[in-house]
């Protein structure tokens, strides 16, 4: 998720969290990923947003070996619909990736390399 939209008052987030730590976190794990030999970049949703077209142009232009469907998608409530329509387009766009979800943000290195 674009750390920018996200509602960082949900009771559902972890308490402290802030759009930084998030940002951070994104980084870091975009850079281990790259160390390990992956090309490895983020495609970032906005909260609430229902039109995922640029989604699925970014995975039509691109080859994509797997798609990592982060927690933050997965595990909080009002993003129920969002994650459904994101594997379905993920599923339709690039029918070859691999579809991956990590636990944590800190495991995405370990759920990718589960696939990959």
């Amino acid at each position: 998720m674009n750390p920018n939209t996200i509602d960082i008052t949900n009771p559902e987030l972890p308490k402290g969290l802030t759009v930084e730590i998030i940002t951070q976190g994104t980084k870091a794990t975009l850079e281990k990923l790259i160390s390990l030999g992956y090309d490895a970049e983020a495609l970032l949703i906005d909260t609430g947003i229902s039109d995922l077209n640029k989604l699925a142009n970014q995975l039509k232009e691109n080859k994509y070996d797997g798609v990592v469907i982060g927690t933050g998608i997965r595990s909080i409530k009002v993003n129920f619909m969002l994650f459904e329509q994101i594997v379905n387009v993920v599923h339709t766009s690039a029918p070859k990736a691999k579809i991956i979800f990590n636990s944590l943000p800190t495991d995405t290195d370990e759920a990718v390399k589960r696939w990959l």
